[in-house]
């Protein structure tokens, strides 16, 4: 009976996680943002979470040993404080949302099985990752086929926030409500189909490499810096580390150090190259376009007209004026933010109202771009939100991983080096991301989704071979 009951947490499990996958790829999809489709996902995540969660509980002692989940229940814990700090702001309720949240990313994605064989988790990947690169390549598709029909949007949801859609400002949106979440996505998605790539014979291999090629595609048409240096970062610890697994020597690492260069370069160049011929060329034809249509009908829609993008000013324009493009008085402004309330933070969803307070002063309200939620850095935003306590946990958290990581590598099979240097670079990815962007927490998003249950499958597999290697 216990066996089955168990067998039923797998099920919760799987269907949890591919729920909240679907729940992330929605919710940056410009088409499904403001559907009914995001929030019948958002309530299926909600009744499988808790049902797996409670499942869990029946069998505790099998995920009780997942590396430092203690430091991550201090964090929620931490969470929780700086709701009560800033109660006052009437946010408490969305806050606590966004706690559950948290946790479902934790204790449901993160933390695994220890018991369970490696191999069980190895399908999940596998499965899970198929679903990341199929909707990669249509939505990377999708979005190019939107780009040469010079197909530009612009509409405000029903809550007020406006959406973009196809090829504006000289960067393709295509279906992603932001290019950077598109193409760190692409980015991922890359990395993955390398490794499957690398696991396939003769024919096997070719649609993994057309898959690459769109996304690659999507990533240079996107503009994206934070993508470009995402997949340049990944790509070259990839490298590196598979060639000092294969010999710790130093032409080895001399070679790998070479090849992450030489990639690099190639990379970056030709994507600069590409975007620097097209792009320019689409944003004419689409401003032509626009001149055309608002000399023809400039009585229609004025809703539309209000919206309609002005390309007089585009992004190399803004770029010229700042490479960082805003974000570094963002990042200097966190830092008159956060000695307001250094200990406990604003909150989440109090920030802005805690900005205006205390800091009426702060560039996250006064630029020409509206208000500011977040600081376009997840570690930012963590200091600022849950404070010196809230960011220390964080921190604590990601060293004792990395320390784990480096102390088990010597323990993984040789058949297993890419799964784990494919885990670890889809992570890397995130965490590059989110030095940024919002990513990894405070959003349900595929980054999210890639970070937790990536970075439970390696711990997962650490903490059987550390098993393994105790009994011998």
């Amino acid at each position: 009976m216990k066996v089955i009951k168990k067998e039923y947490v797998k099920v919760l499990e799987w269907a949890f996680k591919i729920a909240y996958l679907f729940l992330g790829l929605a919710t940056f999809n410009t088409f499904l943002y403001d559907s009914q489709v995001q929030p019948l996902l958002v309530k299926v995540c909600l009744v499988l979470g808790i049902l797996a969660l409670l499942g869990r509980l029946f069998f505790f002692r099998d995920y009780w040993k997942t590396p430092h989940w203690i430091v991550l229940a201090f964090f929620c814990l931490s969470f929780l404080l700086s709701m009560a700090v800033n109660y006052r702001y009437g946010a408490f309720t969305a806050d606590f949302k966004w706690l559950i949240w948290t946790g479902l990313l934790f204790f449901l994605l993160y933390v695994c099985d220890t018991s369970r064989d490696t191999g069980e988790y190895k399908k999940e990947f596998m499965v899970l990752s198929h679903i990341l690169i199929i909707y990669s390549v249509i939505a990377a598709a999708a979005s190019i086929y939107l780009m040469f029909q010079l197909y530009h949007a612009m509409w405000y949801t029903a809550g007020g926030e406006l959406m973009i859609a196809g090829f504006q400002w000289g960067r393709l949106w295509g279906v992603y409500t932001d290019p950077n979440y598109g193409s760190t996505f692409s980015v991922a998605a890359i990395l993955l189909c390398i490794y499957f790539l690398k696991k396939r014979k003769k024919w096997g291999k070719i649609p993994y490499g057309m898959i690459i090629l769109v996304d690659y595609l999507y990533i240079t048409f996107s503009d994206s810096r934070t993508a470009e240096v995402a997949m340049v970062t990944a790509a070259a610890f990839w490298i590196i580390l598979g060639v000092l697994w294969k010999k710790k020597s130093g032409k080895r690492a001399l070679a790998g150090i070479a090849t992450a260069v030489i990639f690099a370069g190639v990379f970056v160049g030709a994507t600069s190259l590409i975007k620097s011929e097209y792009n320019v060329k689409i944003q004419a034809q689409i401003q032509a376009q626009i001149q055309a249509q608002t000399a023809a009908q400039q009585t229609q829609q004025q809703t539309q007209q209000q919206i309609t993008p002005s390309q007089k000013v585009g992004r190399q324009a803004d770029l010229e004026k700042d490479v960082s493009n805003g974000r570094l008085a963002l990042w200097e402004s966190s830092v008159e933010i956060w000695t307001a309330s250094p200990i406990w933070g604003t909150g989440y969803n109090s920030f802005l109202p805690f900005v205006k307070e205390h800091v009426p002063q702060s560039y996250v309200i006064n630029n020409s771009q509206g208000e500011y939620v977040s600081l376009h850095n997840e570690y930012i935003n963590i200091l600022v939100y849950q404070g010196i306590l809230g960011s220390g946990l964080f921190a604590a958290f990601g060293i004792l991983i990395l320390i784990k990581w480096c102390r088990n590598l010597h323990l993984v099979a040789t058949e297993d080096r890419d799964y784990i240097c494919a885990l670890s670079a889809c992570v890397l990815v995130v965490l590059v991301t989110m030095v940024f962007l919002m990513e990894g927490l405070y959003t349900n998003s595929p980054g999210s989704f890639i970070l937790w249950t990536f970075l439970g499958y390696l711990m997962q597999y650490f903490s059987r071979k550390e098993k393994a290697e105790t009994e011998k």
